[in-house]
């Protein structure tokens, strides 16, 4: 796309909405987000503890496509939450909110 010299060129004018309606739309995307990251990890950590016995940070990376001090920095959130439970050397558990919350996730996944 050239533009000839000395063609003048039209200027778009848009209108930027008002900063608190701004806000409000990259906060509600951002908590969407942080909803989807929250459901895929506690479904994930009771996929694993279903099928192989049990929820290692190293494999939830894997599975997940992210670093490990990613993982770990999610699933303190999660503990800090009460959706899991982490024990030294034995890996992740859900707790009953934890279980309730993957299993409703799951049910959604299946419906879409």
């Amino acid at each position: 796309m050239s533009r000839r010299a000395g063609t003048p060129t039209a200027k778009k004018v848009t209108q930027l909405v008002n900063v608190e309606e701004h806000v409000e739309g990259f906060r509600q995307v951002r908590e969407a987000h942080r909803r989807e990251l929250i459901d895929d990890y506690v479904e994930l950590i009771s996929d694993l503890i279903r099928e192989v016995g049990e929820a290692r940070q190293v494999d939830m990376a894997a599975r997940l496509g992210v670093s490990q001090p990613t993982v770990a920095k999610m699933l303190k959130r999660l503990a800090t939450m009460g959706l899991i439970e982490m024990i030294p050397w034995r890996g992740v558990f859900l707790t009953a909110e934890g279980e309730k919350l993957a299993q409703e996730s799951r049910e959604r996944h299946q419906i879409v």
